[in-house]
């Protein structure tokens, strides 16, 4: 499907819609870099062999972007030694730089980035959850699938959330409108959803199916999050509508460990309260799955 040409403030067309041309992205790098550098210290991350890094003004094209390394066990060797990867590796957005050019106070430019890297730490949160999701020995929810509109790495697919999407919210805006949440209830297949033993986890997640909530406690903690059943529809297969409720469930737990650990100025700056009346510290961020496999 052919794309609408996009352009820079100056009037070239540039490759994405955050994006300046190169010579305009030049001129804001010299202009604002050393700023926009030091406003990027202030975000931080590093929590259980996961680290966040930002680029420098140097790494033209894709400078001012969220990086995230990881040490994690290899989904096809879970007993060997782990292994070392990066996240986002070439990610090229210049919505930061070009906000700066834009006249964007400081303010406004770590609350971008904040979300720039939540987004990164979340889309990895959800892919590796993807990675290790197994129901009788097969990935539920494959995080990684053929497209011929995106680049493709060795497996055949780009890295992502294969058949989840996953939308993220701050301030207290609802998600995209589409499914609506459901009473919840327990589905009964032979007295429960699915077999514990048939379930595959992350390495260290602790996962309890009783009858009336799905039980998750991350990898490293003793925090331990409750998500009750959903109701099937008479249409629906309650084990598949099961299998959705466990992903559900071990996703929200993951990103509830980042959003815990993501910093600003060495303090927590995320709090999972999307209705900001409540009160509160922190931005107020929720998170929406859709399911397009």
């Amino acid at each position: 499907m052919a794309r609408e040409p996009v352009y820079c403030p100056c009037g070239r067309s540039g490759p994405t819609a955050e994006s300046l041309c190169r010579p305009c992205r030049q001129r804001a790098v010299e202009e604002h870099g050393a700023r926009l550098a030091g406003l990027l210290a202030h975000v931080t991350y590093d929590h259980r062999a996961v680290r966040l890094s930002w680029t420098g003004p140097d790494d033209h094209p894709s400078a001012f972007t969220p990086r995230v390394h990881f040490t994690a066990p290899d989904v096809l060797d879970p007993y060997g030694a782990t292994i070392a990867l990066r996240w986002f590796d070439h990610w090229a957005d210049g919505q930061l730089i070009a906000a700066c050019a834009a006249g964007a106070d400081d303010e406004h430019l770590l609350a971008l980035s904040v979300a720039q890297a939540h987004y990164a730490l979340a889309t990895l949160a959800v892919h590796e959850v993807g990675e290790w999701y197994t129901y009788r020995g097969h990935q539920v929810y494959p995080p990684h699938r053929p497209d011929p509109y995106l680049p493709h790495d060795e497996d055949g697919g780009p890295d992502g959330n294969g058949q989840v999407v996953l939308w993220l919210t701050y301030g207290g805006a609802s998600g995209p409108t589409g499914d609506k949440p459901r009473a919840s209830a327990i589905p009964c297949v032979a007295g429960r959803p699915v077999n514990r033993d048939d379930i595959g986890t992350l390495p260290g997640q602790t996962l309890i199916l009783a009858p009336h909530a799905i039980t998750v406690t991350p990898p490293r903690t003793t925090r331990t999050a409750h998500t009750p059943w959903t109701n099937p529809r008479d249409s629906e297969d309650p084990v598949e509508l099961a299998l959705r409720d466990i992903h559900q469930a071990m996703v929200m737990s993951e990103l509830s460990v980042v959003a815990a650990h993501l910093h600003l100025s060495g303090a927590p700056v995320l709090a999972q309260n999307p209705d900001p009346r409540q009160g509160g510290d922190g931005i107020a961020w929720a998170a929406f799955l859709t399911y397009d496999g």
